[in-house]
């Protein structure tokens, strides 16, 4: 199955076309994509399989939004490729560097990558996304795929001078809004020929800057699943990032950051692809009354 955020409702994306869950439901499944996710997956699942859909709107006349529009957590996980680990010099530990992004950073798989004024060190990373199933705790490797929806694409756009002026919490620098696009769908494991397998690829402008396949993930994501609930209780809906490859921008000789006008486009095979447009900050300055107010508080 492919679920999609379609306008704002939910969908299947079944042979090009999107079918709104609410509709072909008949009222019984509801159009909030996050309901879905969270509460009434199994109904949507019957639906797909149940096949035979008539209607329909094209792909390419809907606006897709994420998948998953407010997890409750977003999980990203630090140096989980050996090759990554090789060009930026990272020792590979016994548990990787585990991070949040904060929700307000999810974007859709076509939005805007908005550049923060002032800082110019914003680079790329193709990711592989997860998002939790019905989750718990000391979830086995052995049961992990069971527990997870199904994958997306995403990047885990980071600001490199905010996140290393942090020291190693690299949260700030990895949360400005529009810095996680995920999409374009949720694929259920069904889908895959290999999951664990994926080619995964990030182009700037059409040039290739990452090009490897998931297996060169230090910890796969039925390992992932084991180590995040052991330590906490996953719930549905959370979304994990599995870490990048080789080829980001500050690893580069000379280092190559995103500017305004470049277009980022993530690819993993089977699962989707992301064209993000990158553009300047329009910095919001308050109006008359707004700053009246605001030196009036200081008083």
């Amino acid at each position: 199955m492919r679920f999609v955020n379609a306008d704002g409702r939910a969908g299947l994306l079944v042979d090009g076309l999107v079918h709104d869950l609410n509709r072909i439901s008949g009222g019984r499944v509801p159009a909030a994509p996050m309901d879905v996710v969270l509460d009434h997956w199994e109904e949507a699942l019957d639906l797909h399989a149940a096949g035979a859909f008539d209607g329909g709107k094209p792909v390419d006349a809907v606006r897709l939004g994420p998948p998953v529009p407010s997890p409750r957590s977003v999980y990203a996980v630090g140096v989980n490729y050996r090759k990554h680990a090789a060009e930026t010099g990272a020792a590979i530990g016994a548990i990787p560097p585990v991070f949040t992004k904060f929700p307000s950073s999810i974007s859709g798989p076509f939005d805007p990558i908005v550049l923060p004024n002032g800082e110019g060190t914003t680079d790329w990373e193709a990711e592989l996304a997860f998002v939790v199933g019905d989750g718990g705790r000391h979830i086995p490797a052995a049961q992990a795929l069971d527990a997870v929806r199904g994958f997306m694409v995403a990047q885990d756009v980071s600001e490199r001078f905010v996140q290393s002026a942090a020291g190693r919490q690299f949260s700030l620098g990895k949360s400005f809004d529009s810095f996680c696009p995920i999409g374009p769908a949720i694929v259920t494991v069904d889908e895959l020929d290999d999951p664990l397998a994926l080619r995964i690829r990030c182009l700037v402008n059409d040039e290739v800057m990452q090009d490897e396949s998931t297996a060169d993930m230090i910890i796969d994501v039925p390992h992932l699943v084991e180590l995040l609930s052991s330590v906490m209780t996953l719930t549905a809906g959370d979304v994990c990032l599995t870490g990048t490859p080789a080829g980001v921008g500050m690893a580069r000789s000379p280092q190559q950051y995103l500017r305004p006008g470049d277009v980022v486009s993530t690819e993993i095979t089977g699962v989707g692809a992301m064209r993000n447009p990158c553009v300047a900050e329009v910095e919001r300055r308050p109006s008359r009354p707004e700053r009246g107010r605001r030196r009036r508080s200081r008083q």
